[in-house]
């Protein structure tokens, strides 16, 4: 069975990128009835919080990439990284290493001048040397090639002389990611490893343990980065915040998963997937090689796009749950909300509307001119006169505009800021016909 994981640090928030690690793990399980599991990597206990947990946790729950089973927590592994260090310890496929601080800071001068890896002089002293602090070492090989057959970056090969040997345990004996990582995904029996191609270079090291230890080799596939629309390393500057942020900000949450599936991923259409009821058929040789660019004002405008498309009556149950609301705004937004939706990129930004749709309004109309309260006094007329319905309302507006040489762009915007408070509305008549003649006419008597 196919098993996958997303294994993220509690050093910090869920953002973009890891959102789509967690998104791309989440639909090859799915789409090979496999299961996708989630490890808290908590070992830096300095860094990591419980806030950023929790943060890492409602994100995921917002996107709906649930975990085929409880998450784990790396920090309760502690003792089985350290008995795997000392096996490999015991047979021979790693090494105490004695060097202090100043003198690994030596080495790695020297080494960077003559373009070599570190290689400890303890390697191959067998002698232990009491009283003193040591790392354990992996002993990497000299020789030969280590090859990783990866389903994005393809076969690669690395030259083991330039690997050096990582370290397992630290002095406090407290083990590495590099170690920690590998033995964690082995007894989660996870077959796919998929994540940020920025470990590439860490998987021709952890393979080393892997084969040292003679447990099966998973899959690899390695994902290009997100970058800016500069073409930089994605950031805060670019949109990078934390995922929980989009949710505030108002966006989708099917729009941004559909998002980042095409940030890297061969999609040939524009279809909004319901990736969470159905089954996408995920292919790990559709993730292309080049790095993806993040663009926020795409974003925005997908997310305008499906809003266009939902059921009416969905989104209108969607603003009744969030919202408490009377039955004078329902009624007016139920009439309304099909030429509301088309001027919001997120559907929050109703919010905006709810005072002019609501008897309490009142404006500050200090700008209206003598000329203005001269059409508004007409109008005010007209509504008194008129039978109530639209059509008798558009026809007895236009009417009085040709009488008197006016055009619907002299009449509209004054009507507009006095009635709502705005300069864009759904059609005026619209507006005029839902509020009311009686909303109406105190609206404008005030005026």
């Amino acid at each position: 069975m196919i098993r996958t994981r997303f294994a993220p640090s509690p050093t910090g928030k869920l953002h973009i990128g890891g959102a789509r690690t967690a998104l791309f793990n989440y639909l090859f399980a799915k789409s090979n009835g496999g299961k996708f599991l989630l490890r808290i990597e908590d070992t830096d206990i300095k860094r990591s919080s419980k806030e950023n947990i929790d943060v890492i946790l409602n994100g995921l729950n917002w996107l709906k990439l649930i975990p085929s089973e409880k998450e784990k927590y790396q920090s309760n592994e502690t003792q089985q990284h350290i008995d795997i260090a000392y096996k490999l310890l015991k047979n021979g496929f790693a090494y105490k290493c004695y060097l202090s601080t100043e003198e690994l800071n030596e080495m790695r001068n020297q080494s960077r001048k003559k373009g070599e890896v570190i290689k400890s002089p303890y390697r191959d002293n067998l002698v232990n040397i009491k009283n003193k602090d040591f790392v354990i070492r992996l002993k990497m090989p000299l020789k030969g090639q280590t090859t990783i057959n990866d389903k994005v970056q393809g076969e690669v090969n690395v030259n083991n002389s330039i690997l050096d040997d990582m370290v397992l345990l630290r002095k406090d004996n407290s083990p590495t990611y590099m170690l920690a990582s590998v033995v964690d995904d082995y007894n989660m029996e996870i077959t796919n490893i998929i994540r940020g191609d920025d470990h590439f270079n860490n998987a021709f090291r952890q393979i080393q343990i892997i084969k040292y230890m003679n447990w099966p080799i998973p899959t690899y596939a390695h994902i290009p980065l997100i970058h800016g629309e500069d073409g930089t390393k994605l950031s805060k500057r670019h949109g990078a915040e934390n995922v929980m942020d989009y949710k505030k900000d108002g966006y989708e949450v099917e729009v941004l998963k559909n998002y980042l599936l095409r940030l890297g991923y061969s999609v040939n259409d524009d279809k909004i997937y319901d990736l969470e009821n159905n089954t996408f058929n995920f292919k790990l040789d559709k993730i292309n090689k080049s790095p993806s660019r993040f663009d926020l004002k795409k974003l925005s405008n997908m997310n305008a796009l499906y809003l266009r498309t939902q059921p009416l009556n969905n989104l209108l149950n969607r603003i009744k749950t969030k919202f408490n609301l009377n039955e004078e705004i329902l009624e007016r937004l139920d009439f309304l909300l099909p030429d509301l939706i088309q001027r919001y990129t997120y559907l929050n930004e109703i919010e905006n509307d709810f005072l002019w749709l609501s008897n309490d309004f009142t404006n500050n109309l200090s700008d209206l001119n003598q000329e203005n309260l001269n059409l508004v006094f007409e109008v005010l007329n007209i509504l008194k006169s008129t039978e109530w319905n639209l059509i008798e309302l558009k026809e007895n507006i236009e009417k009085y505009l040709v009488q008197n040489n006016l055009k619907m762009k002299d009449l509209g915007p004054v009507l507009r800021m006095i009635l709502t408070g705005k300069t864009n509305t759904p059609d005026i008549f619209k507006v005029i016909f839902i509020i009311g003649r009686n909303e109406c006419i105190k609206r404008l008597t005030k005026v």
